[in-house]
C-alpha cells in the first residue's frame, strides 16, 4: 500500500479502537458475511487491521486469514485474538506484494482498501496479485468512496475527528484531521495529529501524513479495472447493499468480481 507502515503505526493504532467504538453494526459486516456464505470458504480479510472483521468472523467458525501492513494494527489484533480464544493467521504484507501460503474462495478488502494504493499502474499490479490468490469461481469484493465533487473546497481546514476517554487509564485523546485533494490525479491526501491528556497535562502527541493517502475511482473506471486483470460476472452494488448501481455515480459502491471457473 502506498498509504506507508507510519500512517497505521504508534498512537493511531492503539488508538484505532477507540474511536470507532461498536463496530458489529456497520453494514459491510453483514454483506461480507453474505458474501462468504455464497461464494465460499477460504477467505481473506485484506487490511485486517485490529480484527474487525476476521475476529468477528472466525468467532462464527468461519475460515479467514487476515493481512495487514502494519505490525501495530496486527499485534493488537493478535492479542484480542488470543483474548477470545481465537488463533488467525496474520501476515504482515503489504497487499502490492500480497504473498500467501494459499488461495481463496473469497477475498474481502474492506474499508476501501484497493484505494490506498493510489497509482492506477500499481492498483492495476496490486489487483492482478489479488486475482492470482483466487480459486477458480472464487470472488474479490471491495468498496470504492468518496465524498468530493466538482465544485466542493480543494482542502478543509484542521477539525477534531474525535474526543474520548481512554478506559485503561481514563486519559483523554483527542485526533484533528485535514484533507486535500488534487482532482486531476483524482488523489487526496490527510494529516492527522493525535495528543493524550492526563490529568491536565499532555503525556503523548502524534502527527501524521499520508500523502497521497489514496485515489477515488468512478463506477466505469473500477469495473475497468476489474475487467484488465481477468475478473468475470463483474457487480456493482450501492454502498452495501446488493442493490445494482446501474448508470448513476454513487458516493459508495462496491465491486464484486469473479475468477472465472
Amino acid at each position: 500500500m502506498s498509504a506507508s507502515h507510519q500512517c497505521y503505526s504508534g498512537l493511531k493504532a492503539s488508538t484505532w479502537d477507540l474511536h470507532r467504538t461498536n463496530t458489529k453494526s456497520w453494514a459491510d459486516r453483514k454483506m461480507y458475511f453474505e458474501i462468504i456464505q455464497k461464494y465460499g470458504e477460504p477467505a481473506v480479510d485484506l487490511g485486517c487491521g485490529t480484527g474487525r472483521i476476521i475476529l468477528d468472523f472466525l468467532s462464527q467458525g468461519i475460515d479467514i486469514d487476515g493481512v495487514d501492513l502494519s505490525a501495530d494494527m496486527l499485534a493488537i489484533c493478535a492479542k484480542k485474538a488470543r483474548s477470545s480464544g481465537l488463533s488467525p493467521n496474520l501476515y504482515e504484507q503489504s497487499i502490492e506484494a500480497l504473498d500467501l501460503p494459499r488461495k481463496y474462495r473469497t477475498i474481502l478488502g474492506p474499508s476501501s482498501v484497493l484505494q490506498l494504493v493510489p497509482d492506477v499502474e500499481r492498483a492495476t499490479s496490486t489487483l492482478r496479485r489479488i486475482f492470482d490468490h483466487l480459486l477458480p469461481g472464487g470472488v474479490f469484493i471491495t468498496p470504492f468512496g468518496f465524498a468530493w465533487r466538482e465544485g466542493l473546497p480543494l482542502e478543509t481546514d484542521w477539525s477534531l475527528h474525535f474526543e474520548k476517554e481512554r478506559p485503561s487509564d481514563g486519559a483523554t485523546v483527542r485526533s484533528w484531521e485535514r484533507e486535500w485533494r488534487d482532482p486531476p490525479a483524482q488523489q487526496w491526501h490527510t494529516e492527522q495529529r493525535l495528543e493524550v491528556e492526563l490529568n491536565g497535562v499532555i503525556i503523548e502527541t502524534e502527527h501524521h501524513t499520508c500523502s497521497p493517502e489514496g485515489r477515488w475511482y468512478t463506477r466505469a473506471q473500477a469495473v475497468d479495472l476489474y475487467r484488465e486483470v481477468g475478473f468475470t460476472n463483474v457487480q456493482v452494488y450501492n454502498g452495501f447493499t446488493f442493490e445494482a448501481v446501474g448508470e448513476k455515480e454513487v458516493e459508495l459502491f462496491s465491486v464484486l468480481g469473479m475468477r472465472p471457473a
